[in-house]
């Protein structure tokens, strides 16, 4: 995973709130699965994939969710959530996430997360259209 923020073309800012750590002050271990799925469902909209007042109409599943913690983050700190597409696939595409400490500029954890294009009604995996991997590819 490449660990250039400057190689990640979207990102998005987010305070650590107190609810989100953990007896030893520590943000919590899934807090950081949260913020991925913040940070594909800004780059969703940004893409057009979903109507945002229609969660429905998004057309994909988690097919595979993965967290590398490098450093403590705690309560207050503010971090900067970077996404790129990592690979696209016939039916699935792959979404790196670096999470950065917006003062010291330390990498925190990485993450990845793999996304099929699914038909919610009929329950079965689409390929993904040649509109939808042009999409994607301008964030690669």
């Amino acid at each position: 995973m490449k660990m250039n923020p400057a190689e990640y073309p979207h990102f998005i800012k987010r305070q650590v709130f107190l609810y989100e750590t953990d007896a030893l002050g520590h943000t919590n271990n899934v807090t950081f699965f949260q913020y991925m799925e913040s940070a594909r469902f800004e780059l969703f909209k940004k893409l057009g994939l979903f109507d945002p007042k229609d969660i429905l109409t998004c057309h994909l599943v988690l097919a595979h969710a993965e967290c590398d913690y490098k450093k403590i983050s705690r309560y207050d700190d503010v971090l900067r959530i970077y996404s790129r597409v990592s690979e696209i696939g016939r039916s699935s595409f792959g979404i790196e996430h670096l999470f950065v400490h917006d003062q010291s500029g330390e990498v925190m954890a990485t993450g990845r997360v793999v996304l099929v294009s699914h038909h919610n009604q009929e329950n079965k995996v689409l390929p993904l259209t040649e509109e939808v991997k042009k999409r994607l590819k301008a964030y690669q």
